[in-house]
């Protein structure tokens, strides 16, 4: 009777036993039968969020909070693409960079010419930011011809206009930033700033310049802010991102964070 009860013990711990092994097979075999379109965003933890520091497009509150127009519509992609991967603010230099030798880093970029030659265009935002020369009061610029004997402020990193590093009619100075450049024009040392017509007026106002420090500016060229990330990103990331923007514009979100920032300044883009 004792080897019978010991028999059936042994045969019911070698079915559990069993039991365990092919559940452990199954779990197995459903794991690899995963459908590829999610294994393929499962790489979204791989992939960079930065915003290049520059007001009013991203930087810190005076506590030491980070915002920014385009920080918060990158914000608003990452939430809808589910991305779920923290937003940097880098400097230009810097951010340039981490695209040129990371792989899977995004940002909002203008479209110009190096940007444009260099990485994988995903889907513009909506925004387009208007560059020029602007000049302080009594200054009229009509055309190239106008800027001859002008000095101008060029701030670093500023490049959108070919034309504009060639032309010798005119001096110039180059800033650190767009600051410094507004500072210089208040003084009187510069007659006018290279650069986004928008960026320097909200800097400008923050800076306690009212309308009547600028004549009107000479728009060079138009920039599309589009979201750009690095060449090699997963097919099924790249198209969820692409979506999230075109959903975000379409639904209206990202106008009102645009609306937030530049209607309250009364400020064209």
């Amino acid at each position: 009777m004792k080897q019978i009860l010991i028999k059936f013990v042994y045969s019911q711990i070698c079915q559990l036993c069993l039991l365990f092994l092919f559940c452990l097979l199954f779990l197995f075999c459903l794991f690899l039968t995963k459908p590829a379109t999610s294994s393929a965003f499962d790489d979204k933890n791989n992939i960079t969020m930065a915003t290049m520091e520059q007001i009013p497009y991203g930087f810190w509150k005076d506590n030491g909070k980070p915002t920014g127009v385009l920080y918060e519509i990158l914000n608003r992609i990452i939430i809808e693409s589910d991305v779920k991967q923290p937003n940097s603010i880098l400097s230009k230099k810097r951010l340039l960079a981490t695209m040129l030798t990371q792989q899977n880093t995004c940002s909002l970029l203008g479209d110009t010419p190096e940007v444009v030659n260099t990485y994988d265009l995903i889907e513009p935002i909506g925004l387009t930011v208007n560059a020029g020369i602007l000049p302080k009061s009594g200054v009229v610029l009509v055309d190239y011809s106008s800027l001859k004997g002008l000095t101008i402020a060029v701030p670093l990193g500023i490049n959108f206009d070919k034309k504009l590093n060639e032309y010798k009619g005119f001096s110039i100075v180059t800033p650190r930033n767009y600051v410094n450049a507004l500072k210089m024009l208040k003084i009187g040392q510069v007659d006018a700033i290279a650069g986004a017509i928008s960026t320097l007026k909200f800097i400008g106002k923050k800076e306690g310049m009212t309308a009547t420090y600028f004549d009107h500016p000479l728009i060079l060229s138009h920039i599309e802010i589009i979201l750009t990330c690095n060449y090699g990103l997963p097919k099924e990331a790249r198209k969820k991102l692409k979506n999230a923007v075109i959903a975000l514009r379409s639904n209206g979100d990202i106008q009102s964070i645009l609306d937030s920032y530049f209607d309250k300044m009364r400020i064209e883009p």
